[in-house]
Protein backbone atom coordinates (compact mmCIF):
# COMPACT_ATOMS: atom_id res chain seq x y z
CA UNK A 1 0.00 0.00 0.00
CA UNK A 2 1.18 3.56 -1.31
CA UNK A 3 1.65 7.11 0.83
CA UNK A 4 -1.30 9.35 -0.20
CA UNK A 5 -3.98 6.31 0.34
CA UNK A 6 -6.14 7.85 2.71
CA UNK A 7 -9.42 5.36 2.60
CA UNK A 8 -9.47 1.26 3.09
CA UNK A 9 -12.80 0.58 2.14
CA UNK A 10 -14.84 -1.98 3.97
CA UNK A 11 -14.06 -5.85 3.15
CA UNK A 12 -11.09 -4.91 0.91
CA UNK A 13 -9.22 -7.97 1.37
CA UNK A 14 -11.73 -9.88 2.88
CA UNK A 15 -11.02 -13.50 3.12
CA UNK A 16 -7.22 -12.60 1.49
CA UNK A 17 -5.61 -16.14 2.37
CA UNK A 18 -2.51 -14.42 0.06
CA UNK A 19 -1.95 -11.51 2.52
CA UNK A 20 0.81 -12.15 4.79
CA UNK A 21 1.75 -9.04 5.78
CA UNK A 22 0.52 -5.10 5.34
CA UNK A 23 2.22 -2.00 5.82
CA UNK A 24 -0.50 0.80 6.60
CA UNK A 25 0.32 3.53 4.98
CA UNK A 26 0.96 6.99 7.20
CA UNK A 27 -1.44 8.70 5.14
CA UNK A 28 -4.50 6.30 6.09
CA UNK A 29 -7.33 7.70 8.09
CA UNK A 30 -9.83 4.89 8.04
CA UNK A 31 -10.63 1.36 7.77
CA UNK A 32 -13.64 0.32 6.52
CA UNK A 33 -15.69 -2.47 8.25
CA UNK A 34 -13.77 -5.79 8.42
CA UNK A 35 -11.46 -4.62 5.76
CA UNK A 36 -8.84 -7.25 6.08
CA UNK A 37 -11.62 -10.19 7.75
CA UNK A 38 -10.73 -13.28 7.59
CA UNK A 39 -6.83 -13.12 6.18
CA UNK A 40 -6.08 -16.44 7.47
CA UNK A 41 -2.20 -16.08 6.48
CA UNK A 42 -1.40 -12.46 7.96
CA UNK A 43 0.61 -12.32 10.30
CA UNK A 44 2.66 -8.96 10.42
CA UNK A 45 0.44 -5.63 10.72
CA UNK A 46 2.67 -2.18 10.60
CA UNK A 47 1.07 1.27 11.36
CA UNK A 48 3.50 4.17 10.10
CA UNK A 49 3.48 7.40 11.75
CA UNK A 50 2.89 5.73 14.85
CA UNK A 51 3.18 9.55 16.76
CA UNK A 52 -0.47 9.82 15.97
CA UNK A 53 -1.20 6.53 18.22
CA UNK A 54 0.72 7.13 21.11
CA UNK A 55 0.75 9.08 24.45
CA UNK A 56 2.52 11.79 23.17
CA UNK A 57 3.51 13.12 26.85
CA UNK A 58 5.01 10.04 27.67
CA UNK A 59 7.44 9.67 24.40
CA UNK A 60 7.90 13.79 25.10
CA UNK A 61 8.61 14.00 28.84
CA UNK A 62 9.32 10.28 29.92
CA UNK A 63 7.07 10.11 32.53
CA UNK A 64 6.56 6.86 34.24
CA UNK A 65 5.23 3.64 32.09
CA UNK A 66 2.28 3.14 34.19
CA UNK A 67 0.75 6.21 32.88
CA UNK A 68 0.71 4.22 29.57
CA UNK A 69 1.98 4.05 26.19
CA UNK A 70 -0.64 3.90 23.80
CA UNK A 71 -3.46 6.56 22.94
CA UNK A 72 -6.24 3.85 22.77
CA UNK A 73 -9.00 6.18 21.41
CA UNK A 74 -6.77 7.13 18.67
CA UNK A 75 -6.07 3.59 17.98
CA UNK A 76 -9.59 2.17 18.69
CA UNK A 77 -10.46 4.93 16.08
CA UNK A 78 -9.05 3.50 13.08
CA UNK A 79 -8.98 -0.01 13.96
CA UNK A 80 -12.68 -0.04 14.70
CA UNK A 81 -15.84 0.81 13.15
CA UNK A 82 -18.89 2.43 14.19
CA UNK A 83 -20.36 -0.81 14.99
CA UNK A 84 -17.22 -1.81 16.84
CA UNK A 85 -16.54 -4.02 14.17
CA UNK A 86 -12.40 -5.20 14.21
CA UNK A 87 -11.06 -4.50 10.93
CA UNK A 88 -9.19 -7.28 11.27
CA UNK A 89 -11.04 -9.76 12.86
CA UNK A 90 -10.74 -13.38 12.36
CA UNK A 91 -7.33 -13.23 11.02
CA UNK A 92 -5.67 -16.37 13.72
CA UNK A 93 -2.12 -15.45 13.13
CA UNK A 94 -1.90 -12.04 13.71
CA UNK A 95 -1.02 -12.10 17.56
CA UNK A 96 0.27 -8.09 17.49
CA UNK A 97 0.07 -4.51 16.12
CA UNK A 98 3.31 -2.92 15.09
CA UNK A 99 3.29 0.63 15.26
CA UNK A 100 6.55 2.47 13.92
CA UNK A 101 8.05 4.69 16.85
CA UNK A 102 10.80 5.95 14.53
CA UNK A 103 10.32 9.60 15.25
CA UNK A 104 11.00 8.58 19.09
CA UNK A 105 13.93 6.56 18.87
CA UNK A 106 15.46 6.65 15.66
CA UNK A 107 15.76 10.81 15.04
CA UNK A 108 16.62 11.13 18.50
CA UNK A 109 19.52 8.76 18.12
CA UNK A 110 21.39 10.04 14.45
CA UNK A 111 21.92 12.93 17.25
CA UNK A 112 24.56 10.45 19.62
CA UNK A 113 28.07 9.46 18.50
CA UNK A 114 28.21 6.17 16.78
CA UNK A 115 29.30 4.11 19.76
CA UNK A 116 26.45 5.29 21.80
CA UNK A 117 23.98 4.74 19.40
CA UNK A 118 25.60 1.39 18.97
CA UNK A 119 24.92 0.71 22.52
CA UNK A 120 20.99 1.80 22.30
CA UNK A 121 20.88 -0.63 19.37
CA UNK A 122 22.01 -3.44 21.16
CA UNK A 123 20.11 -3.20 23.95
CA UNK A 124 17.06 -2.57 21.79
CA UNK A 125 17.47 -5.91 20.46
CA UNK A 126 17.25 -7.33 23.76
CA UNK A 127 13.79 -5.84 24.91
CA UNK A 128 10.69 -7.38 25.06
CA UNK A 129 8.05 -5.83 22.23
CA UNK A 130 10.23 -3.58 20.65
CA UNK A 131 11.65 -4.27 16.88
CA UNK A 132 14.68 -3.14 15.23
CA UNK A 133 14.08 -3.47 11.37
CA UNK A 134 17.21 -3.55 9.18
CA UNK A 135 16.40 -0.40 7.35
CA UNK A 136 16.58 1.07 10.81
CA UNK A 137 13.05 1.59 11.46
CA UNK A 138 11.97 0.77 14.99
CA UNK A 139 8.35 -0.69 16.03
CA UNK A 140 6.24 -0.85 19.39
CA UNK A 141 4.68 -4.29 19.22
CA UNK A 142 1.34 -4.48 20.99
CA UNK A 143 -1.13 -7.82 21.40
CA UNK A 144 -4.21 -8.71 19.73
CA UNK A 145 -6.85 -9.73 21.39
CA UNK A 146 -8.66 -11.75 18.89
CA UNK A 147 -11.92 -13.98 19.20
CA UNK A 148 -11.92 -16.69 16.59
CA UNK A 149 -15.05 -16.95 14.49
CA UNK A 150 -17.91 -19.91 15.11
CA UNK A 151 -19.31 -20.36 11.55
CA UNK A 152 -21.28 -23.12 12.94
CA UNK A 153 -22.57 -21.72 15.77
CA UNK A 154 -22.71 -18.25 14.33
CA UNK A 155 -21.16 -16.90 17.20
CA UNK A 156 -17.47 -16.11 18.81
CA UNK A 157 -16.26 -19.07 20.57
CA UNK A 158 -14.88 -17.11 23.52
CA UNK A 159 -16.36 -13.86 25.18
CA UNK A 160 -12.84 -12.12 25.21
CA UNK A 161 -13.21 -8.00 23.86
CA UNK A 162 -11.14 -7.82 20.49
CA UNK A 163 -9.01 -5.15 20.20
CA UNK A 164 -5.05 -3.92 20.45
CA UNK A 165 -3.87 -3.69 23.72
CA UNK A 166 -0.37 -3.30 25.81
CA UNK A 167 -1.11 -6.02 27.90
CA UNK A 168 0.72 -5.59 31.48
CA UNK A 169 2.32 -2.35 30.11
CA UNK A 170 5.12 -4.60 28.89
CA UNK A 171 5.67 -2.28 26.03
CA UNK A 172 5.48 0.88 27.78
CA UNK A 173 8.14 -0.68 29.96
CA UNK A 174 10.83 -1.35 27.31
CA UNK A 175 9.63 1.83 25.46
CA UNK A 176 10.92 3.80 28.87
CA UNK A 177 13.71 1.88 29.32
CA UNK A 178 15.11 3.14 25.61
CA UNK A 179 14.16 6.58 25.87
CA UNK A 180 15.57 6.70 29.46
CA UNK A 181 19.21 5.45 27.84
CA UNK A 182 19.38 7.92 24.85
CA UNK A 183 18.42 10.73 27.80
CA UNK A 184 21.37 9.39 29.36
CA UNK A 185 23.66 9.48 26.56
CA UNK A 186 22.16 12.61 25.41
CA UNK A 187 23.02 14.65 28.70
CA UNK A 188 26.41 12.86 29.13
CA UNK A 189 26.75 14.32 25.38
CA UNK A 190 25.33 17.76 26.71
CA UNK A 191 27.76 17.86 29.71
CA UNK A 192 31.10 17.30 27.38
CA UNK A 193 30.11 20.41 25.29
CA UNK A 194 29.14 22.11 28.89
CA UNK A 195 33.22 21.36 29.86
CA UNK A 196 34.26 22.39 26.84
CA UNK A 197 32.58 25.71 26.80
CA UNK A 198 33.99 26.25 30.23
CA UNK A 199 37.41 25.07 29.43
CA UNK A 200 37.89 27.85 26.45
CA UNK A 201 36.73 30.76 28.50
CA UNK A 202 38.53 32.60 30.96
CA UNK A 203 38.70 33.44 34.41
CA UNK A 204 39.71 37.09 35.65
CA UNK A 205 42.54 35.77 38.44
CA UNK A 206 42.14 39.14 40.00
CA UNK A 207 38.62 38.62 41.23
CA UNK A 208 37.30 37.69 44.40
CA UNK A 209 36.94 33.54 44.00
CA UNK A 210 33.52 34.52 45.45
CA UNK A 211 32.41 36.64 42.17
CA UNK A 212 34.10 34.38 39.47
CA UNK A 213 31.40 33.44 36.87
CA UNK A 214 32.55 31.11 33.47
CA UNK A 215 30.82 32.58 30.77
CA UNK A 216 29.84 29.99 28.48
CA UNK A 217 30.41 31.47 24.47
CA UNK A 218 27.19 32.48 22.68
CA UNK A 219 27.89 29.98 19.93
CA UNK A 220 28.31 27.25 22.69
CA UNK A 221 25.08 28.50 23.89
CA UNK A 222 23.40 28.02 21.05
CA UNK A 223 24.75 24.45 20.24
CA UNK A 224 23.50 23.44 23.45
CA UNK A 225 19.98 24.68 23.35
CA UNK A 226 19.89 22.80 20.22
CA UNK A 227 21.31 19.50 21.08
CA UNK A 228 19.06 19.27 23.73
CA UNK A 229 16.00 19.85 21.89
CA UNK A 230 15.43 23.34 23.79
CA UNK A 231 15.35 25.54 20.55
CA UNK A 232 11.63 25.75 19.67
CA UNK A 233 10.78 27.18 22.99
CA UNK A 234 14.04 28.85 25.10
CA UNK A 235 16.15 31.35 23.77
CA UNK A 236 19.87 32.00 25.08
CA UNK A 237 20.51 34.72 27.04
CA UNK A 238 23.47 36.47 24.53
CA UNK A 239 26.15 38.56 25.71
CA UNK A 240 25.06 42.68 24.80
CA UNK A 241 22.01 41.55 23.12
Amino acid sequence: LKEGLKVIGGCAFINCSALRSVTIPSTVTELGSCAFFGCSNLSEVILLNGERFLNQEFVARGVREEQGLLDQGALDGILFDENRNFAFSNCPLMTAVKISISFAVSERMTRLPHERRVSVLERIRNLLRIELLQDGNVLACFPVVNRVHNDEAGDYSDDEAEGVQDTNIETARSLHQVLQMIAFHELKESSIVIELAMWKSRIDGDRARADCRVPIPDPAKSLIMEYCGFAGFLTPAIEGA
